[in-house]
């Protein structure tokens, strides 16, 4: 696979990842604040795919994923990443719908074949692997398929907006 421009690698992840697990409560507050400074945008729309999941866990899990596909941008762009705008989330609401209703409509024969083409065609191919890892694993079973596959591809749209900012 040809490395693509502002690609974030698995390696990021991971760092990020790591980073997260050895901060204090303090520094991940301290994170979280500079990340909710950076990104409003996606922050707001996070509080909004987190109020309709009425599941406080998950909600409280898309804020830790998205800080974790933040910082990994960040480590990847050296700390130059730019602001996502709401005209950008704004656009790419249709990306979300569309991949929202392929990940619905997967037969249980070829789901994981069908996710490996999601992951392949995404911008972010390792962040969208990390979120499909996440999500389509046990901890997640309590919610139904639909806002499973909501959420991922709320965030697998995320990780793309921050790759690309």
């Amino acid at each position: 696979m040809p490395v693509r421009e502002n690609m974030v690698a698995d390696s990021a992840i991971d760092l990020a990842l790591e980073h997260l697990e050895n901060m204090t409560d303090q520094e991940l507050n301290n994170l979280f604040e500079r990340m909710s400074s950076q990104q409003p945008h996606v922050m707001g729309f996070v509080v909004g795919l987190g109020e309709g999941l009425e599941d406080e866990e998950a909600a409280e899990d898309l804020f830790y994923l998205t800080t974790i596909l933040w910082h990994s941008v960040e480590l990847s762009k050296n700390d130059t990443l730019n602001t996502v705008s709401e005209t950008q989330l704004t656009a790419l609401d249709n990306r979300m719908t569309n991949l929202f209703e392929e990940i619905v409509s997967f037969s249980d024969d070829n789901d994981d074949e069908d996710m490996e083409n999601i992951i392949a065609a995404s911008s972010q191919p390792a962040i969208v692997n990390y979120l499909a890892d996440e999500f389509f694993s046990e901890q997640y079973f309590r919610l139904s398929e639909e806002k499973i596959a909501k959420m991922f591809a709320c965030m697998a749209v995320v990780g793309e907006a921050l790759g690309e900012a």
